[in-house]
Formats: C-alpha cells, sequence, structure tokens
C-alpha cells in the first residue's frame, strides 16, 4: 500500500509525532492535554529533541575584556529610519558624517527597489508589509505601559486589587506552560544583565536612556521557530511573508504574557521586537536558549537559528535558567555554509574576534542591510541553510544528537550537509505567488 504523504503525516501526528511536509500546512486542533508534552524545566516541547542540550554554569562565548554597551543608534536597522531634514538625523550624522553617504544610498536603493516591487505586484507584496506592521505598531514606546481596563468579563467581576506573591519555582513553570501554549517553541529565564542594555535608545525615543525600563531582575525569554519552508525562499515573498508575521506574533504574545503578569500586581515590560532595551543574543545565550553562532544569531539545538524572539522584562518572583552547551562554537569553528551562502560577505568565513570585550564571529550589518535594500526584501539565507534549522523530525532529531554528543562526527555531519542538501533558492508557495488582475484608480 502506497500512503500519501498528507496520510503519511497523519499517522506520524497520531503516534507523537510532529510531521513537517513542504508545501503543505497541517493544523493540528488542541484535542488533548499537553502538559505531558512540555517539558516545563528545559522551557520547551518534549517532541522537539531526543534529549534536551545540557546545562552549564557559565556561556560558552568568552568574555576578553571590558563589556562596552552599545547605542542601539548605531545599528544600521536604526540609521535608516532617519529622515533627512529632522532633527535626529541632522544629530546623528553630526556624529557620524562618515556614515552618511552610505547610508542615504542604501536608503535611496531601498526605496527605490521597493517602489519596483509595489508598482509590479502590490496585491502580494502589501501582504508582508501588512504581516511586519504590527510589530512595528507593538513598538512604540507609549504601548508599553498600556494595559486594558477589563473590569468585567462575561463570567463576573475580573479585577484583581491584591498583589499575589507566588512560589518562584512554581511560577517559573507556569510562565513557561502560558508562553508554549501561546506559541513560543523554547522559553527560559534570564537574569538582567545591564552589560547587554544599551546605552540609548533609536527612535521613536531617540536618544533616551533605557535604564529605567531594565531595572527589574529577570527576563522571559522566548524563541518562536519558523517555516524551515518559507524561509528556503531565501529572499522571496515567502521569506518576507513569514519572517514579518513571526515578528509581529512574538511581539503579541510578549505583550499578552506582560500583561498578565501585571494583573497579578508586578511590573512587566513587553520587548517586541522593533524595541527591545538590551541585545539578544548575548541574554538569550546566558539563559541557555542556544549558543552564539557564526551567522551571529543565537542558535537553539531544536531548530537552529531559524526563529524569532520575544521577552519580557519583570520582578515577578522566577527562578533563572543556566546557559547551555550543545558543542556549537566547536560546530561553527568547523563549519562555514552560512558565510560561504551569504550574497553580501556580511558573515566571517574566519575565526572570532574580540568585539566590545568579548569573541565572538563578528557580522558586518552594513553589508547585510546593503543586500536586503538591494532585492527590496528580508534575506533569510542564513537561516535557511543552517545545518540546525531543517525540518524538526525523527531523521534531523537524530543528525542534532549526534552532532551535539560526538565531536569527532561533525566535520563529517557537515559534509554531509554539503553533499545531500543544496542550498538553491526555492520558489514561494503558489498561493503566494499567484497574480491576482487589478487596475489602478486614478483619483483613488
Amino acid at each position: 500500500m502506497i500512503l500519501s504523504r498528507a496520510t503519511f503525516a497523519q499517522i506520524m501526528a497520531k503516534c507523537g509525532w510532529h510531521a513537517h511536509l513542504k508545501g503543505e500546512i497541517m493544523l493540528e486542533l488542541k484535542s488533548k492535554d499537553e502538559t505531558r508534552e512540555m517539558d516545563l524545566d528545559a522551557g520547551s516541547w518534549r517532541n522537539f529533541v531526543w534529549t534536551q542540550p545540557p546545562e552549564v554554569d557559565h556561556p560558552t562565548y568568552k568574555v576578553v575584556g571590558p563589556i562596552e554597551r552599545v547605542d542601539a543608534r548605531d545599528y544600521v536597522f536604526s540609521r535608516i529610519v532617519l529622515e533627512e531634514g529632522t532633527e535626529w538625523y541632522d544629530e546623528y550624522y553630526g556624529r557620524h558624517p562618515e556614515l552618511r553617504e552610505m547610508d542615504d544610498k542604501s536608503r535611496g536603493r531601498a526605496r527605490i527597489m521597493g517602489e519596483r516591487l509595489l508598482e509590479k505586484s502590490p496585491i502580494n507584496e502589501q501582504m508582508a508589509i501588512a504581516t511586519f506592521s504590527r510589530a512595528w505598531i507593538f513598538g512604540r514606546p507609549d504601548y508599553f505601559k498600556h494595559m486594558a481596563p477589563l473590569k468585567s468579563m462575561p463570567t463576573g467581576m475580573m479585577l484583581n486589587p491584591k498583589k499575589a506573591v507566588p512560589n518562584p519555582r512554581q511560577m517559573t513553570r507556569k510562565i513557561k506552560a502560558l508562553a508554549l501554549f501561546l506559541g513560543a517553541g523554547r522559553v527560559r529565564i534570564a537574569k538582567m544583565d545591564q552589560r547587554w542594555v544599551y546605552s540609548h535608545a533609536h527612535a521613536p525615543a531617540y536618544g533616551k536612556p533605557y535604564d529605567s525600563e531594565t531595572q527589574y531582575p529577570y527576563v522571559i525569554c522566548m524563541a518562536f521557530p519558523q517555516s524551515p519552508y518559507y524561509l528556503e525562499t531565501h529572499t522571496g515573498l515567502g521569506v518576507n511573508l513569514e519572517v514579518g508575521w513571526k515578528y509581529s506574533f512574538a511581539s503579541y504574545v510578549s505583550f499578552a504574557l506582560a500583561d498578565y503578569i501585571k494583573r497579578l500586581g508586578w511590573h512587566a515590560r513587553p520587548s517586541p521586537t522593533t524595541n527591545t532595551p538590551y541585545m539578544v543574543p548575548p541574554l538569550f545565550i546566558d539563559c541557555g536558549i542556544g549558543e552564539d553562532g557564526r551567522c551571529g544569531y543565537t542558535v537553539t539545538k531544536e531548530f537552529g537559528n531559524n526563529w524569532r524572539p520575544g521577552s519580557v522584562i519583570t520582578d515577578l518572583p522566577l527562578t533563572p535558567d543556566k546557559p547551555v552547551d550543545f558543542g556549537m562554537q566547536d560546530f561553527c569553528d568547523k563549519c562555514g555554509i552560512c558565510a560561504e551562502a551569504c550574497p553580501s560577505g556580511a558573515i566571517p568565513a574566519g575565526s572570532r574576534e574580540e568585539v566590545r570585550g568579548y569573541l565572538k564571529w563578528h557580522v558586518n550589518s552594513d553589508k547585510c542591510y546593503g543586500y536586503w535594500a538591494a532585492v527590496g526584501r528580508t534575506c533569510g539565507i542564513c537561516q535557511a541553510v543552517c545545518p540546525w534549522s531543517h525540518a524538526n523530525n525523527a531523521w534531523h532529531r537524530s543528525i542534532r544528537e549526534m552532532a551535539q554528543r560526538f565531536p569527532r562526527l561533525r566535520k563529517l555531519l557537515i559534509k554531509g550537509e554539503e553533499i545531500f542538501y543544496n542550498q538553491k533558492q526555492k520558489p514561494d508557495p503558489k498561493w503566494l505567488s499567484e497574480e491576482v488582475d487589478f487596475e489602478y484608480l486614478d483619483n483613488a
């Protein structure tokens, strides 16, 4: 008997496996108690990995000197939103005249490419823009202190006037369970480390310090996996849509989780993707979401670097998690697939270097964004080609387990990746690329 791919996926799901099929979206309805499938100590789903990555006492990155705090205004994605003729534009390029010409060219190139894409196919291109839009809206500073009154609900009065003081260990499990239910793939608790907090905010809170927003001791760190299928479109409509949606979705969950904590009487500052007051990679590494990767992302054991972050800063009593070590530093030293695949040359092919006081692979964000501007869309190539980012099935879980447990096999596994998995761009899904007939209204 020959089974169709969809039938095979359904059988796998009934046996407790999650089947991810290219081009086929299987909506899994919640028809049972999921508690047994949650590993609440690790903050992950049990079927994502055979074993959780080992916890260690210290992060696997190396601090080699005084840590220099980063100014968020210096990031390329902060600079490109500055408009010529504004006070912020004049202030920034007055301090950094060497960046003005390059940034003006990048802004101009991105605008031209965006206009061309929208002129050619507005109905398809606007979908990705719409999915990104919620992330930008959630990033507005005036949203952070807002909490809907909701004093009454259909079930009765919901106002809780008292501050609930929970057991930290039990509350940590509850927070992890809620985050997993809401859609996170991995969730851990970090201690707030002021070394990773930006010295100054980017627009729209340009130049303001973040210190008052990061005074709380804990950060709930969440990783939201992206679809490998859509990331394999590299710079297509698919990756633009998926990245925008996951940014917005992670931001929404961050706000929902923060709202819950506020209702218990504690402080909570959601950290949406477009307004995170700290560098994500080191903080997420500190609590064991994953390890530092050559591509500049934090790489998890479950889904590699193919995810987007969400987080909440809070003073709710919680138990912080330890960092993990599943061999990623050695693996990335031996691998260089993402560096070879990067069309802009932004990812280094060589060894780690000292960057602001610690050793890391230094990704050139200006080159990275320069390529984005040239194609007019998000680029997901480094996430698509990472050997740890494959769809989560029994075969790839086994490969990840071998990569963790047997260091001598890592070169062989990397060679196998190069032989059996081509890194060519895949086409967009038909539903997404299919054109819709339209005409422009002159006076609309």
